[in-house]
């Protein structure tokens, strides 16, 4: 087959990498510009650019999806297209340029965690599983038929980052597979099964500060969801705190409250407490609680903010 690939975050990356190495001719690659990042906020490559830059692949980086760009596809005969995290809409213009359609790859059991943040969702509420889906994408967000849909367990330590790599392999696992079987039609495409949709809404800049009136498995949830981007915030004396890692614990203190002994920080909650484990202040490092609490000026009885 001749495959056009889309796909801009790290989750991409296996999967792409497996369709390089399969028989199919890979024709280009397609992802999003560069995009501001860091405190200078310089322009960066996403991780699909800098990989097909490095592996010399046809790589087309539009900012938008216009006619013109999609007349360029269409020239270039693709048999079938396939996305994974591309990150922006498809024109239905678009979705009729390949025989086959466009295959996307999802990180979620749909219809469950449709949308941006499937995975750090399904983290923070709680979730046993999730998994990976195959579907013919149509005009609306995951909405499309399933091809074939694979469950992962969420384990109690998994960060959005560790969850995502494990289902980005076991999409790149069973892609060229789904793909071939799909062509052969050996696959017939079927509408989502009807029931519970739980759309998965893009993190927004202040839920990543903790409210520590919630309880602390919720927070803990939400720092391993937040990992290791954008990261769970919170602020002590005006300064700005990233918790990378902790752990709850039976403990009852004031929310927000700080208590600090033999080198362990615990933090209360609205139900139970916290045992910070790692973290990173501003503009410093990550390190773990001992090494803060050498060179903190933070005490017993202070207070940590929910936001600034």
């Amino acid at each position: 087959m001749r495959v056009i690939f889309l796909g801009t975050s790290s989750f991409a990356l296996s999967p792409l990498r497996t369709l390089l190495e399969s028989v199919h001719e890979l024709v280009l690659v397609v992802t999003r510009p560069p995009r501001g990042a860091g405190r200078g906020r310089k322009p960066r490559n996403p991780p699909v650019a800098d990989y097909a830059v490095t592996h010399k692949l046809e790589l087309l980086q539009p900012e938008k999806l216009t006619n013109d760009i999609i007349s360029y596809l269409r020239s270039l005969k693709p048999d079938v297209m396939v996305s994974a995290a591309y990150g922006a809409w498809l024109p239905k213009k678009l979705l009729e340029s390949a025989p086959l359609g466009v295959v996307n790859i999802h990180p979620s059991l749909l219809p469950a965690y449709r949308g941006a943040a499937p995975v750090t969702r399904a983290i923070i509420d709680g979730a046993d599983e999730t998994g990976v889906s195959f579907m013919l994408t149509d005009s609306g967000w995951d909405t499309g038929p399933l091809l074939e849909s694979f469950r992962e367990k969420i384990m109690p330590d998994d960060t959005t980052g560790l969850l995502e790599e494990r289902l980005s392999y076991i999409a790149a696992a069973h892609m060229q597979t789904v793909l071939e079987r799909y062509v052969a039609g050996l696959i017939i495409p079927e509408p989502q099964k009807t029931g519970e949709t739980v759309y998965a809404e893009k993190i927004t800049s202040e839920e990543t500060w903790l409210d520590w009136n919630m309880s602390s498995e919720f927070l803990e949830r939400q720092v391993r969801a937040f990992q290791p981007f954008p990261g769970a915030r919170t602020e002590h004396c005006g300064n700005m705190l990233k918790i990378i890692k902790a752990s709850p614990v039976l403990m009852e203190a004031p929310p927000g409250e700080i208590t600090i002994k033999d080198n362990t920080l615990i933090i209360g909650c609205g139900e139970g407490s916290l045992k910070i484990l790692t973290l990173q202040p501003a503009s410093r490092r990550i390190m773990d609680t001992a090494d803060f609490l050498r060179g903190t000026s933070m005490r017993t009885g202070d207070k940590l903010g929910s936001k600034k």
